[in-house]
């Protein structure tokens, strides 16, 4: 008598089951085997850009099984990689999404990795959503109302599109002027509440959407959701992967581990279980083939990479153009302040009137912080005092939301001017302050404002505080001091020297009816500029 299906499905499970075990068991061996065949296990730090990180281990958990490295993989946000890479215990190797992303942070921080070393694949960048219009050319993609995309920040796919865009400039299909002009009308949506590029929750929508996203994160999704109705498409121009590249980051004495390291990574990816990981993460191989079973968007033309300083000048000015502004706002209320115009209005009428039109335009992932300042403000000795912590206009403050609260902090602050102006021990106080709370994510800035020049006897000179400035000034924590002289009364020539050696710009309204215009410039102002 045969047995029943029942009791087939049971041997064929024990039997599935037994192998498991004994794949199991037999890889275990062999990484026991290479292990005791060790005299020193030797550990190496990887830190990988966006979401590659478990991807990454992967590759890692393959190459320790035939080597002696323990490879320890952290992700870490675009935003924050500098400073990791300066930490004490920085890392050996830096798995990043573009070659531009490496050139943009060895340029930062004046190293010199020369080498940067193999790809562990690519992912064209896509356009994916609901109902997509037609897109000839990457700068008609970031000029789409709705798009949806990441800061350079948190992912270098909007940095490939600019690339994209760059490629059809050379190309003379639009000039330099025209790109700023579009990148600047495209950072500002998404500093003023852009939606990420979640594609389930635009599925979900069950409306038109558009954004900005990898192959790889397509075809993972798409393979999820096969009935989501999301399509993905790229410019008929032609498209830019990102090409996950690995770097030797490491200190001089370990670059030879960390070199080993990479080899190790790389030799995974010619193996077959490498190769299937690769495929089973929507990552194609280094020469573009693409993703087997129909997945992604098959075979797309590639575009000439542009003229590499091309695209580090402007990647510089994309990113400047698209971190949300973090200041502390530091202003005169001495009681040269009541000075009327010929109208008859104070220039703490005009610069309050400014502040409060500049509050309203501000976009809203900024973080303000707001100072005042006299001498013996803040007390005995103390020329400034803190009315507002630098926090978010998104975030409350004492149960009213902080656009709010700032507006009535300056109005209060505004309305009670008296004393001499105390301005280089604040200024070097405000400096101190941001960088102690430096949030790499934002653009972090001192915007100081006086109508005067320093009259405090016992404060710092301006020599002292000039050579305190230059010796806390770190590419890695860049704090430009924005001046905004208010009248020819101002000591321009002192706040140019401050604002110099901050990196920052120094601005004067000669006319008080111009200090609108100004503050609002003073705001919105990069380090390094656009």
């Amino acid at each position: 008598m045969s047995p029943g299906p029942f009791a087939q499905t049971k041997v064929r499970i024990g039997l599935a089951l037994a192998l498991v075990v004994l794949l199991v068991a037999g890889i275990y061996y062999l990484w026991r085997q290479n292990q005791d065949s060790c005299g020193e296990i030797r550990e190496v730090s990887v830190i990988t850009d966006g979401d590659i990180d478990g991807y990454v281990r992967q590759l890692a958990e393959r190459a320790e099984e035939s080597t002696c490295l323990d490879l320890s993989v952290e992700a870490v946000p675009a935003s924050h990689t500098t400073e990791r890479l300066t930490d004490r215990d920085s890392p050996h190797v830096w798995i990043a999404e573009s070659q531009a992303r490496i050139r943009q942070v060895r340029t930062t921080l004046g190293q010199e990795w020369s080498d940067i070393g193999p790809s562990l694949g690519v992912s064209p960048v896509v356009v994916a959503g609901r109902g997509l219009p037609e897109l000839p050319s990457w700068t008609k993609t970031l000029t789409a109302r709705g798009l949806r995309t990441e800061s350079p920040g948190t992912s270098d796919v909007s940095n490939a599109a600019v690339i994209g865009a760059l490629s059809e400039m050379s190309s003379g299909s639009l000039t330099h002027k025209d790109l700023i002009e579009v990148l600047t009308k495209r950072a500002l949506a998404m500093n003023d509440g852009g939606a990420p590029p979640d594609l389930a929750r635009m599925a979900a929508a069950d409306a038109r959407s558009i954004a900005l996203t990898t192959e790889r994160s397509y075809a993972t999704f798409s393979h999820d959701h096969p009935d989501s109705g999301i399509e993905a498409t790229v410019p008929s121009s032609g498209t830019v992967n990102l090409d996950y590249r690995v770097t030797n980051v490491a200190q001089r004495p370990d670059r030879k581990l960390a070199g080993e390291a990479i080899r190790a990574l790389a030799e995974v990816l010619h193996t077959d279980a490498g190769k299937q990981i690769r495929s089973a993460e929507g990552i194609r191989a280094p020469d573009g083939t693409p993703l087997p079973d129909g997945a992604g968007v098959a075979r797309v033309t590639m575009l000439d990479p542009p003229d590499r300083g091309l695209v580090d000048n402007v990647l510089r000015k994309w990113t400047a153009l698209t971190q949300p502004i973090r200041a502390l706002i530091v202003q005169d209320v001495s009681g040269s302040m009541t000075t009327r115009d010929a109208g008859g209005r104070s220039r703490a009428d005009l610069l309050r009137d400014a502040a409060l039109l500049g509050l309203k335009k501000l976009p809203k992932n900024s973080a303000l912080g707001y100072w005042e300042f006299s001498i013996d403000r803040g007390g005995q000795g103390q020329d400034y005092r803190e009315l507002m912590p630098i926090r978010p206009l998104s975030a409350e403050h004492d149960g009213t939301d902080m656009r709010t609260a700032l507006g009535d902090a300056v109005r209060r602050s505004l309305g009670d001017l008296h004393g001499g102006t105390g301005l280089y021990d604040t200024a070097l106080a405000a400096y101190r302050k941001v960088y102690e709370s430096y949030d790499p994510a934002y653009s972090n800035s001192v915007i100081l404002m006086t109508d005067g020049r320093n009259e405090d006897p016992d404060s710092i000179s301006l020599q002292h505080l000039i050579s305190e400035l230059n010796i806390m000034k770190n590419p890695i924590r860049p704090i430009p001091i924005v001046t905004i002289g208010i009248s020819d009364d101002a000591d321009t020539q002192a706040l140019k020297k401050i604002s110099d050696a901050s990196g920052g710009s120094s601005f004067v309204a000669h006319d008080p009816k111009d200090i609108a215009r100004i503050l609002l410039q003073a705001v919105a102002y990069r380090a390094g500029g656009v």
